[in-house]
């Protein structure tokens, strides 16, 4: 079932790959779904992703814009997937309606063969538990909280793959202190890995 954190449609060959928490209620997938099977067009899925756009979307383009001294103006070229594949209970996205771990935990497999078909360069994780999945996947660790996991590790080179932890895009930081993690998903595309 379609929704708008799976966007994965002529992406396989993506450098970045961002991986979101989950996909929200199932009644929001529900009712995109209905929406795109009224009219099953590519063109018809771009206005549903647009219009159905949230603010995380929203957040998370503008930092990709303005890390990226606007070289990078949308989402089209990111394969963009979650952590948990399945859908939250209920009509909200409140933490009590899911178990993020157990959820994480049970789905890592699944995140695991799209990391292995997509092959990215880049792997961003938004938040603390598409980083714990990963973590999992390639057997490394990670501290308790995502502010300390930023903190010592700002990346993490694990295989062919580089891991940036980003924050929650409308997490309660800073710009800055966001925008600093952003900036080196451009560093390490181009190789520049010594900061």
């Amino acid at each position: 079932m379609p929704s708008i954190w799976t966007d994965w449609y002529q992406r396989l060959d993506a450098e970045i790959m961002i991986i979101g928490q989950d996909w929200g209620p199932y009644i929001d997938m529900e009712k995109l779904n209905e929406k795109y099977q009224e009219n099953q067009t590519r063109n018809n899925w771009k206005e549903l992703i647009e219009t159905e756009k949230s603010l995380t979307k929203k957040q998370l383009t503008n930092f990709i814009k303005v890390s990226s001294n606007n070289e990078v103006t949308n989402l089209d070229n990111f394969y963009i997937t979650n952590a948990i594949m399945c859908a939250r209970q209920g009509i909200s996205y409140r933490a009590d309606n899911i178990n993020l771990k157990k959820s994480t935990l049970n789905c890592k497999d699944f995140l695991e063969e799209q990391i292995t078909i997509v092959n990215p360069k880049i792997i961003l994780t938004l938040g603390y538990y598409p980083l714990l999945a990963l973590s999992e996947i390639f057997n490394f660790e990670i501290k308790t909280t995502l502010k300390d996991c930023i903190k010592s590790n700002p990346y993490f080179k694990v295989k062919s793959y580089t891991i940036i932890p980003l924050y929650h895009p409308v997490a309660q930081i800073k710009k800055e202190e966001q925008l600093s993690q952003y900036k080196r998903i451009w560093t390490h595309l181009k190789g520049e890995e010594n900061e």
